[in-house]
């Protein structure tokens, strides 16, 4: 935004939100999937959809404005951009938007101003139980942050996995693994291992078998974790301050072998925090759960309380693997 007046940065964000809005919108009615490359009338789109006409117009011309959507005489059509809403789209944003557009993470969102004043999780001016707790006792709400979870880890896997030497490792655990995407990818990589997969009843309930994955059902807070070569945890540490982070960590290393291998798959905030490009997502865990990126010097004070030591920290394209070992 180099070239952008001061001006016009401040006003273009300050209004931004109805951006994200729409697209949301656009989402969750599966506007996409009703759409192909030959335009159709808003009149029918918005019949099939049942729908307002006149507020699915509106909101579809501010969207091609965007660059989503693409308006002609005949009426609107899918371009590059929204094919990736479609639901049969590879890209996983549909699901991803989807959970973005979730009430609990908007209300959270809602009250970051509360958060800065209070230092409080924004999801907990909404449910006393916080953001998972909320989660717990809205299965609906829950699936659908499952469902984008699981499309963004699916995204980064490709671009991890390969970074990292995984074929030492006879039994590999995931603890918060979710749907068992990564660990998948991983026992793809090791034909030899096998896994097991952690995560709460809701989440791993109905996963369809695989012949070398044993599922856990169970929390990392109140559930004895199962013995490991490597345990996996991806995104999960960032999820907590630091006293729930030690506590996932302890148990972890209280089911950990003395020659067992620690792997968090994480975004490090970079020695020079004007170069740290998720500083969106910090922000994300400081809303949603009161939670926090780090620097690798922070991982590395949390593993030695914890009882691990950090071995090294191997970069990827999208995050870093940090490694520890017991110490």
């Amino acid at each position: 935004m180099a070239d952008v007046s001061p001006d016009a940065l401040i006003g273009e964000l300050a209004e931004s939100y109805l951006n994200s809005r729409c697209v949301h919108v656009a989402a969750n009615l599966g506007i996409a999937d009703v759409l192909s490359d030959d335009p159709r009338p808003v009149a029918e789109v918005a019949k099939t959809l049942g729908v307002d006409p006149t507020a699915l117009g509106r909101i579809l011309r501010h969207l091609a404005s965007l660059g989503v959507f693409a308006f002609e005489e005949a009426g609107v059509r899918n371009n590059d951009a929204s094919e990736v809403l479609r639901s049969d789209s590879p890209s996983g944003l549909l699901p991803l938007t989807r959970m973005l557009g979730l009430p609990i993470i908007w209300q959270s969102l809602e009250s970051l101003e509360d958060t800065v004043r209070t230092g409080r999780p924004g999801a907990t001016f909404h449910d006393p139980a916080g953001f998972f707790g909320y989660l717990d006792t809205h299965p609906d709400e829950s699936h659908v942050y499952d469902e984008g979870m699981t499309a963004m880890t699916v995204r980064r896997i490709a671009r991890t996995i390969p970074h990292y030497d995984f074929s030492r490792f006879g039994v590999v655990a995931d603890v918060g693994g979710g749907r068992g995407h990564l660990l998948r990818a991983v026992l793809d990589a090791v034909p030899a291992a096998r896994g097991i997969l952690v995560d709460r009843a809701q989440v791993v309930k109905d996963l369809p078998p695989h012949d070398r994955i044993t599922v856990q059902p169970g929390s990392f807070f109140t559930d004895q974790l199962p013995a490991a070569d490597c345990y996996l945890l991806s995104n999960i540490i960032h999820d907590w301050a630091d006293d729930e982070a030690l506590a996932i960590l302890r148990a972890v290393r209280a089911a950990a072998p003395q020659d067992a291998t620690l792997l968090l798959f994480e975004f490090v905030v970079p020695d020079d925090a004007d170069e740290f490009e998720a500083s969106d997502i910090d922000l994300w865990m400081l809303s949603l759960v009161g939670g926090r990126e780090r620097t690798l010097d922070e991982y590395a004070d949390l593993l030695q309380q914890a009882g691990w030591r950090l071995t090294r920290a191997v970069p990827t394209e999208v995050q870093t693997i940090i490694e520890a070992m017991p110490s």
